[in-house]
């Protein structure tokens, strides 16, 4: 008798973002997976897409597109997780719109359309906090007070693999997921189908960030992961790239605390005795992960609170002198601003690129030899007009800047743009949490709706 397997292929770890390639998409979808899968957020990009209720990126469509038609004509499922970047209902509402609009565009049969959302309300975590239920932080967070929570803008839970299931159990041909874990739609299909839930869940893991997984790095190709009773095997669909035991035991250990462990809702996915082998010259064959059931099901909740308005402004140096002495230049400039508007009621940040933009205080190169440096000025404030008007100050001092040893009598900068650039406003996480519940489903709306012609 055949091996029972299943196969689940993903052409993107971030959709929408910069679009999937299509040639490896198409050449994986001529082999008939079971089901296609794909990722659409992450918490990743930082607070401002769920307070603002923005996406980060322009191409959503045009990937939703290739899926849509690709996958309806060969009636396999597709389904998508944290539509939009936030996963928020408004963004899932503009995927569940698009998808419908791309239907009635090809002329696409009807199919079932499922979806689920994830908002949450402030009254539910409020009713938590005051029944002594423990709201635990993740990653330095304390426990969530009822004052966090009135504070907040915009927070959504974090689903598992559960309203997949249900909707898939319903009858949906295509589901767009709200905010879920990067593990859950794609160990979903494989769970319901009774593959070992270790075995589902890493495989999860391993095809979040498609090909990732694979070597060398080319971004947004596509890769198919096939699972069975004992293993799972990551096959990547671009010629040129391979899963090596390399290539894919890097990615099991990619952007965790510990490489061995991965919580999701309901359990623990226990890594600790995986084996990596080489299974053919393009296919790495990866077994023991284990499912540990937890005695508590707790929920990851995120909220976002907005800070203030913000603007930026860009000025470069080039004078040896203000080069080797930036950071006395960048006080000068923070002095100014506070001489003129005060010391409170709004944030100042620079970040000096060519010197410690990117890791700043953790930087380890601490002589600088750069020539020339790039500053970026950072207003922070209740209102525009005034995070305007202190990013603008701050910016021109870098012009008029007057520290011991200079020689100069203006001109100590040059500007890409005089004026202040008005950006997206300045966001922070207020929530990062986990919060008991009764049913891994009761934050989690699913609805079944209609597409096609």
């Amino acid at each position: 008798m055949s091996e029972r397997t299943m196969r689940i292929l993903i052409p993107t770890g971030h959709l929408g973002t910069v679009p999937f390639r299509s040639e490896s998409f198409y050449r994986g979808m001529e082999t008939r997976p079971d089901y296609v899968v794909a990722d659409a957020g992450s918490s990743d990009p930082g607070p401002v897409f769920l307070g603002a209720d923005i996406p980060l990126g322009f191409f959503e469509r045009d990937d939703l597109e290739r899926l849509l038609v690709a996958s309806r004509e060969q009636e396999i499922p597709m389904l998508v997780g944290s539509a939009g970047d936030s996963g928020a209902n408004s963004r899932v509402d503009l995927f569940v719109s698009i998808i419908k609009e791309l239907a009635e565009a090809h002329r696409i049969p009807k199919f079932k359309l499922g979806y689920f959302y994830s908002n949450m309300s402030k009254e539910y975590l409020r009713r938590k906090i005051e029944d002594g239920r423990v709201v635990e932080g993740l990653g330095g967070f304390p426990p969530l007070t009822v004052e966090e929570v009135e504070g907040t803008d915009q927070m959504v839970a974090v689903a598992g693999i559960h309203p997949f299931i249900k909707l898939l159990d319903m009858g949906a041909d295509v589901i767009i997921g709200g905010r879920c874990g990067d593990i859950a739609f794609t160990a979903a299909p494989a769970i319901r189908a009774g593959f070992p839930e270790g075995l589902a869940y890493h495989m999860g893991k391993m095809l979040e960030c498609a090909s990732l997984c694979a070597e060398p790095f080319m971004g947004k190709e596509t890769v198919i992961g096939t699972i069975s009773d004992d293993d799972i095997k990551l096959t990547p669909f671009h010629p040129d790239q391979r899963c090596t035991v390399a290539s894919a035991g890097a990615h099991s250990m990619y952007e965790r605390e510990s490489p061995f462990y991965e919580y999701a809702v309901g359990g623990l996915l226990d890594m600790t005795e995986c084996k990596f082998e080489q299974f053919d010259d393009r296919t790495c064959r990866i077994t023991g992960a284990k499912w540990v059931p937890s005695e508590e099901i707790r929920v990851k909740v995120e909220g976002s609170r907005k800070v203030g308005e913000r603007y930026i402004g860009l000025a470069a140096v080039r004078d040896p002198f203000l080069v080797q002495h930036i950071d006395e230049v960048i006080q000068w400039s923070r002095d100014s601003v506070a001489e003129s508007f005060g010391k409170t009621g709004y944030q100042l940040y620079f970040h000096v690129f060519g010197k410690n933009g990117v890791l700043k205080e953790m930087e380890p190169v601490k002589e600088i030899r750069s020539h020339e440096l790039c500053i970026v000025a950072e207003g922070v404030a209740p209102t525009g007009e005034l995070a305007e008007r202190i990013t603008d100050f701050a910016t021109r001092m870098m012009f008029f800047v007057r520290i011991p040893g200079v020689k100069g009598t203006a001109g100590a900068a040059a500007f890409i743009e005089k004026k202040p650039m008005r950006a997206i406003p300045a966001y922070e996480w207020s929530i990062n949490h986990t919060v008991p519940v009764d049913d891994p489903m009761e934050l989690f709306a699913v609805h079944l709706t209609e597409a096609g012609i």
